[in-house]
């Protein structure tokens, strides 16, 4: 590193001199340097310090204190479930459940946990479910063609499982309806394909 900079030195040795003669010329010729005054920076001083840094301090969480809960009596929630249960048997005579539900705002499972623990029965609905007369009447009428065509089938020779395949029906309601119309299907012998009858 040294022999560099001497290197630096030496290559730049004429132009120095050269400065150096102008410089005794123009004072030799009566001119005069002038130094200005002093730009005001004064750096600061360097001091040597063994002193360790403090310490930093320990991280403390703070601890939020929640707001407390408004304080609502055990009796006040009683009287309100009171009521509302009034309400609901009060509407439950002229309303099905969905409707009551809509009108209280409340859910279908509480509405169910209320009629069941105080016996509120709910206006049936007019239509649909399985309850239904129409419903009811239009599954008989069905059964009974199902139970011809099933008699059809008996004089035919053809085994209980065949005869549900070609009515589209399952074995429950094969079973169902010749129970209710009284009719004897026979069953199938093992290793026959057709009926004992």
């Amino acid at each position: 590193m040294i022999s560099i900079l001497q290197n630096e030195v030496e290559r730049l040795r004429p132009a120095s001199n050269e400065l150096a003669a102008a410089v005794e010329q123009y004072l030799a010729a009566g001119g005069k340097i002038e130094e200005g005054p002093a730009s005001g920076y004064i750096p600061k001083p360097i001091t040597y310090s063994t002193q360790m840094p403090p310490a930093p301090k320990p991280f403390v969480r703070r601890r939020v204190e929640a707001a407390p809960l408004p304080y609502a009596p055990i009796n006040a929630r009683a009287d309100k479930r009171t009521k509302m249960i009034e309400k609901v048997a009060e509407l439950a005579a002229n309303y099905t459940q969905k409707q009551v539900s809509e009108m209280l705002k409340v859910s279908r499972r509480t509405l169910c946990g209320i009629t069941q623990e105080f016996g509120i029965k709910f206006k049936r609905t007019v239509r649909g479910g399985n309850q239904d007369t129409e419903r009811q009447k239009q599954m008989e009428e069905r059964d009974a063609q199902f139970a011809e065509r099933i008699r059809a089938f008996m004089e035919l020779g053809i085994t209980r499982r065949q005869c549900c395949g070609k009515l589209a029906i399952g074995n429950k309601a094969f079973e169902r309806i010749i129970a209710a119309h009284g009719i004897a299907y026979p069953k199938a012998r093992r290793g026959s394909t057709s009926c004992a009858a």
